[in-house]
């Protein structure tokens, strides 16, 4: 064998394949250094031979792609793997182990493999193998086949009596004879042998359930650090797919075929809308599970209406199976299903207690700010400044807990009105409902109600997501920008993320005349305003009902704190008396704007209620009549906040007009160039010490990303002195 090896580099040193084949070979070893000094080879064929152990260092062989030692008497994996390890190019390789765990213990280790006697363990294991056994037949001579002849298909190992058995019984006698057969592997090797094989890949069997270690293991390894899976992706479709033509091969029939294909694309299209309406990843993932299962009972209830024409004791196995395997799953989704409404009852009753310690907490409160007022304003001693610190931490945490379960509530509301009547509506008896999938809607229209609470949930992310961005030293986003990393987090899919962003933008211009909330994050959007001008807003409500709460209290000195709140609730849910109105005006607002707002509440009045019919009597339907020059304590809060945004407007307006003068693509944001620009507009006396501090404020970690609240936040002094200077100019504006 050396000698004919030693003519073979003679003939043709780049010979790319080499079969040594049924040529009696017991050591591989003194032919190492000759195969070595073939540079180009990679497909080694020694099949059929009496190799029990091979060299431990074949790193010399380093462009071998395929080995194939299959049919040796190779005791154990020991004798071999410290070769095969040292094979740092190899892909695909044929050997028979005497053992299970040694070929799954090969499939772990070696993670260079492409595909292990013929199964795949990549996606594009069959494509490199097919290119390797085409190698040298374009050139003569470039192939070794054993005794000197072109290599060729036939010299590949034959396949094991039990593999062909299994597929002849496989293929119905009547499709043998039409020649309706299932395409063979190579020279007619069963499938599964020396080809592409209908098996999965045997590598997800083992390394994807690996535990720390590494090692092939059933099961998901540690809980905690479990990642569950959200998404449909190409890998489950061919797994469907496989188990189908698995199917098919037995029955044949093109209309199933046809059949399966609409039935798969209704049921993935199902599944990508509960998927974008979910918001619990582990939800997502027994939606996945689910479609999985609905898709395997499918095929396998087609593999046993096929069988029944061979074999009808087989057909009413596998259809006994199906139903025990069927009703297994369905326990464990029974089971999920409780665990979730546990859950939720266990939430119901924390939520419960939570109210009644916040009940307590707020009587401690007054009982404390009584004590401190009979008290003459004494310093606490160190017992009730003890109970106050414990007071103002368990307020801080009760907080916290009652964002979280408003922000479960609210996820739980949206995930009702999106998926309707929950799971069982979708699915019947295992099949989507009648009429097909529900997509998403198209031009959905938006309640007020529903924008402000989107609205709301895009501030909450935005202000998590800048936090994470100061920790990271990354670029803040504009609410614009954040507005559709909001909507990816949530939905996901493009369509779903452009149907979404297109009603709230639509819900913006529709709501915007009537709600000022809507109209800020309009502005917010359109970079009219900056972000934190939200939080005036909100200070100005917070504000308007304690005044309005001291002015009852002040008014009704006699009523307890009890009396009062309700008293202030009725106001805030209904109707405000013009001295109370006309109080709060005056207390927050200098002569000027006092003037100005109550004639602007007045004109509210007027439109809101037209003068009446003298003539008649009144109906009893009719309303009662209200003290005139009252109003709704919404139409006030309103007015007051359209003239607090109009103000601000006002404020920034000089500053809006230069910053898009700058912002060159109109997105925004300023690179450092432009925000200098802007700085020398809005104050040309800046030195160059100056704007440099500047910059290092505002961009500390040179992102050359500014925007344009940033801006706003960081320039408020030079921007008052701008406006300042505008007024001296133009003192009638």
């Amino acid at each position: 064998m050396v000698e004919k090896l030693e003519k073979l580099l003679l003939v043709n040193p780049n010979v790319e394949e080499v079969s040594l084949n049924n040529e009696g070979i017991d050591d591989l070893l003194p032919l190492v250094p000759l195969l070595s000094k073939m540079p180009n080879l990679k497909v080694l064929k020694l099949a059929n031979n009496n190799i029990q152990k091979l060299p431990e260092d074949l790193s010399s062989l380093r462009s071998v792609q395929y080995l194939d030692i299959s049919h040796n008497p190779i005791p154990g994996l020991g004798s071999i793997f410290r070769g095969l390890f040292s094979l740092n190019g190899l892909k695909h390789l044929y050997v028979d182990m005497p053992y299970e765990t040694d070929e799954e213990e090969i499939i772990v280790s070696l993670t260079s493999l492409e595909s292990f006697n013929g199964t795949p363990l990549t996606d594009n294991g069959d494509e490199d193998l097919g290119d390797l056994d085409d190698a040298g037949a374009d050139s003569p001579g470039q192939a070794y086949g054993g005794l000197g002849g072109p290599l060729s298909h036939s010299n590949v190992a034959p396949p094991r009596p039990q593999q062909v058995q299994a597929w002849h019984q496989s293929v119905s006698p009547g499709d043998r004879m039409s020649g309706n057969t299932p395409p063979l592997a190579h020279s007619g090797s069963p499938p599964g042998y020396g080809g592409a094989s209908h098996l999965p890949s045997l590598r997800s069997r083992y390394t994807d359930h690996a535990g720390p270690g590494g090692r092939g293991s059933i099961g998901r390894g540690n809980a905690d650090d479990y990642n569950p899976k959200i998404n449909w992706d190409p890998n489950d479709m061919e797994e469907i797919q496989r188990l189908y033509r698995a199917a098919n091969s037995v029955s044949g029939r093109i209309a199933n075929k046809v059949e399966f294909e609409d039935y798969v694309k209704n049921i993935i299209a199902h599944l990508h809308t509960l998927l974008a309406g979910e918001d619990d990843p582990y939800k997502k993932e027994a939606e996945i599970l689910k479609v999985k299962k609905i898709m395997f009972e499918y095929c396998f209830e087609e593999i046993s209406r096929s069988s029944y024409r061979f074999d009808s004791n087989l057909s009413t196995v596998l259809t006994t199976l199906q139903e025990t395997y069927g009703s297994l799953l369905g326990n464990y989704d029974n089971l999920i299903k409780s665990m979730q409404s546990h859950k939720d009852k266990k939430l119901e009753v924390m939520r419960t207690d939570m109210q009644h310690a916040i009940q307590e907490i707020e009587q401690l409160m007054q009982q404390m700010d009584a004590k401190d007022s009979y008290g003459g304003g004494r310093a606490p001693d160190g017992d009730t400044a003890q109970m106050l610190n414990e007071i103002g931490w368990l307020r801080s945490e009760n907080e916290k807990l009652q964002a979280r379960l408003r922000q479960y509530e609210v996820g739980r509301q949206k995930l009702a009105s999106q998926i309707g009547d929950g799971m069982d509506s979708h699915w019947a008896d295992g099949r989507p409902s009648k009429g097909g999938p529900k997509g998403p809607s198209v031009g959905r229209s938006l309640t007020a109600k529903q924008l402000k609470e989107i609205i709301e949930d895009i501030y909450t992310s935005k202000s998590k997501f800048d936090i994470k961005c100061l920790e990271t030293h990354l670029p803040r986003e504009t609410m614009e920008q954040h507005l559709y990393t909001y909507l990816n987090q949530k939905y996901g899919l493009k369509n779903l993320i452009l149907d979404w962003a297109e009603a709230i933008i639509n819900g913006v211009r529709k709501h915007s005349a009537d709600d000022n909330d809507v109209a800020v994050f309009g502005k917010i959007l359109r970079n009219e305003i900056d972000e934190e001008f939200r939080f005036v807003q909100r200070q100005l409500k917070e504000t308007v009902h304690e005044l309005l709460r001291v002015y009852l209290k002040g008014k009704h000195p006699m009523k307890g704190d009890e009396e009062i709140i309700n008293l202030v609730h009725k106001r805030t849910a209904g109707y405000m008396q013009e001295e109370e109105w006309v109080d709060i005006v005056k207390y927050m607002y200098n002569a000027e704007d006092s003037v100005s707002i109550i004639m602007r509440v007045r004109e509210v009045i007027k439109e809101k209620n037209p003068p009446r019919r003298r003539a008649g009597r009144r109906n009893r339907a009719d309303p009662l009549p209200r003290e005139q020059n009252s109003l709704l304590y919404g139409d006030f809060l309103k007015v007051l906040l359209d003239f607090q945004l109009q103000g601000h407007e006002r404020f920034l307006g000089k500053f809006v007009k230069l910053f898009r003068q700058f912002d060159a693509d109109k997105n925004g944001i300023l690179n450092e160039a432009e925000f200098v620009q802007l700085l020398r507009a809005i104050d040309p006396a800046k030195t160059e010490e100056e704007v440099n501090a500047l910059l290092d404020l505002i961009d500390p970690h040179d992102n050359q990303l500014i925007n344009f609240s940033e801006c706003v936040t960081f320039l408020s002094s030079e921007l008052v002195k701008m406006m300042s200077e505008m007024k001296h100019q133009h003192p009638s504006d």
